[in-house]
């Protein structure tokens, strides 16, 4: 293997890495616990895809789709402000993932609180079915 692919690998797979926690801390989904040299071996020898996230080393941006979280994908790695209106800090995400920023403190979506039964009003009502 040719020095310029191993370099190029390598930063392949500290992107996909970087994208896989910043998308495992904003929306869900499996952070990549592969060592970074395994990941890199496996990026350098042809398109693989990781938790639904199809990487191919020789384009550009080398994450192609990101089958599980397409929103995600586009707000992070196409640079779409609309695609992911909900999620907190996008600049800085985008940041850590592209430029390999710090990772922001906030987990990413803004989430409304869920209801809870013992958190309801006796005034509420409830249909059961």
């Amino acid at each position: 293997m040719e020095k310029p692919t191993r370099i190029r690998a390598e930063r392949v797979a500290e992107l996909l890495r970087r994208y896989m926690w910043a998308r495992c801390r904003c929306v869900d989904g499996e952070a990549t616990g592969e060592a970074l040299s395994e990941l890199t071996s496996r990026v350098q020898w042809g398109p693989c895809e990781f938790d639904g996230v199809r990487v191919e080393l020789h384009l550009e941006p080398p994450i192609v789709c990101d089958h599980n979280q397409p929103e995600f994908f586009s707000a992070i790695i196409e640079r779409d402000d609309t695609a992911m209106l909900r999620l907190n800090d996008l600049d800085c995400w985008r940041n850590y993932v592209h430029c390999n920023g710090p990772m922001p403190k906030d987990r990413g979506l803004r989430l409304q609180p869920i209801v809870r039964g013992a958190d309801r009003h006796n005034d509420e009502r409830i249909d059961v079915v």
